[in-house]
């Protein structure tokens, strides 16, 4: 028997089992709404209401109703390649008492009907595993001014833990040894997606990123010239990591070392990815205007919070009290609430220890000493 879902305004009749996989007749997950919710505040706080809205991979179709019933939008764009899944997704409109003349609903490979679309405002790439195969037929069918949204479920793959399959997929190495290589990972998406951009002469600018479960999302802003691309480029380097004092970098490729500077070990290293910023402030800052008309997920709500307060201090890569602990054998700390003004830090939203600071390295470990001796 089908349960009632209601996410946000939108009801949805659909039977979940206990385990959510892709082999589901009409796949939807539960706990992907905050990639849904993400996506909503992103467009609402850069397109605003009247967006002309692609999902390419709509499966249960929520994203889309969610779209029309919330967020304003002027037409959605429906496509899955499963006939099941758009026999749902029409059923769901019903249910929801959407315009259908504002949907249009088609099951077609989805990067072959990307390539016949154009003039999308915001475009969502939400696939099971990589979004590799997608971008190239994504990024041309949004419009100048633009967003892409990409999401990535392969984590284990751009975090680090299978990194020859990360070089073949992304062309960049992972660094699963630093504390930070969930941020690695995403960096390299971003890379990706820049990169993708860049053949085409497309400029895709990061402007809202994150990382929750097993899965990564970044948005992308679409300008058009090779002049642009050119510019964005400049920002894809690499880091290098000192396994030892926790030193670590951002780096161009004719300005890589080997040695650390800190305590000449040898470093690790990263890349080619992402070096640049992965949040625009002022967006953080619309996307808390349209939250008290969305229904959105309390989890959504926490998620924001931290992203908005970590992207005051964008730094490459951050720190996790665990890491300091092993690495360089301070026995306890103060809770981190209570640390973070001794090294003028924030958390990241990355995991619960961590935090980012723009404290030099060599300050933030004589700070860490000072404090050690005080205890």
């Amino acid at each position: 028997m089908a349960d009632v879902i209601q996410e946000g305004k939108a009801r949805l009749h659909i039977q979940i089992p206990s385990i959510v996989s892709s082999r589901m007749p009409v796949f939807y997950n539960p706990h992907m709404v905050i990639n849904r919710d993400m996506s909503l505040l992103v467009v609402l706080a850069s397109v605003g209401e009247g967006a002309i809205i692609c999902d390419p991979m709509g499966a249960s179709g929520i994203r889309g109703i969610r779209f029309l019933l919330e967020a304003g939008a002027k037409k959605v764009i429906y496509n899955d390649i499963n006939p099941m899944a758009v026999e749902e997704f029409k059923r769901l409109i019903k249910i929801n008492c959407v315009d259908e003349s504002k949907v249009e609903i088609y099951s077609e490979d989805a990067s072959l009907l990307l390539r016949k679309l154009r003039g999308f405002d915001y475009v969502d790439i939400d696939p099971f595993g990589s979004p590799v195969d997608f971008l190239e037929s994504a990024i041309l069918s949004v419009k100048r001014g633009g967003l892409l949204g990409v999401s990535a479920t392969d984590t284990a793959v751009l975090s680090g833990t299978y990194p020859t399959t990360c070089i073949r997929r992304y062309g960049s190495k992972p660094l699963l040894e630093a504390e930070f290589y969930h941020e690695v990972g995403i960096r390299i998406l971003i890379k990706k997606v820049v990169e993708e951009g860049a053949k085409l002469d497309c400029a895709l600018t990061p402007v809202f990123c994150y990382s929750y479960r097993h899965h990564f999302k970044v948005f992308l802003r679409k300008d058009i010239g090779a002049r642009r691309a050119d510019q964005l480029m400049r920002d894809i380097g690499y880091i290098v990591y000192c396994s030892k004092c926790l030193y670590r970098k951002a780096l161009k490729c004719e300005g890589m070392i080997n040695i650390c500077p800190i305590c000449g070990n040898e470093l690790l290293y990263a890349g080619p990815l992402w070096i640049g910023k992965l949040w625009n402030e002022e967006l953080i800052t619309g996307m808390q205007k349209p939250k008290d008309r969305l229904i959105l997920s309390k989890e959504t709500i926490k998620l924001l919070s931290k992203v908005q307060q970590e992207a005051t201090k964008q730094t490459v890569g951050f720190y996790t009290l665990s890491a300091i602990g092993e690495k360089l054998r301070i026995g306890s700390f103060p809770n981190l609430e209570k640390f973070l003004p001794l090294i003028e830090g924030v958390r990241t939203h990355f995991t619960g220890e961590g935090f980012r600071t723009t404290l030099s390295h060599s300050e933030l470990l004589k700070r860490l000493g000072s404090l050690s001796l005080r205890q």
